[in-house]
């Protein structure tokens, strides 16, 4: 035991104790948007409430294909999307090749 009141928290009254216990738990770490670890303090899961737990995703065969045919907000990773982007990139090769004959 330390002379020191900031060192000693046995004689601090329990707010100041009860965040002491709160600043030494563990902490969630996940990336946030900002690309810095979240400070927020984890459950049993590891993470914190807004982070939720380490998802696995779907395993049964049916939850597999409900999720192949889940319309998705964005559509950046559907099919639609990935041959767009792959005939985009042809054209861009093409456009290039035709400036190389131009010149």
């Amino acid at each position: 035991m330390t002379t020191n009141a900031r060192q000693n928290l046995t004689n601090a009254p329990a707010w100041r104790r009860n965040l002491a216990l709160a600043y030494a738990c563990p902490r969630c770490g996940a990336r946030t948007r900002a690309g810095s670890s979240c400070k927020a303090p984890a459950m049993r899961n590891g993470r914190c409430y807004r982070h939720g737990g380490p998802s696995t995703g779907p395993r049964t065969p049916e939850g597999l294909q409900r999720i192949v045919r889940a319309r998705t907000i964005h559509g950046a990773y559907g099919a639609e999307m990935r041959a767009l982007r792959r005939l985009l990139r042809t054209l861009k090769g093409d456009q290039r090749r035709v400036l190389e004959l131009v010149r």
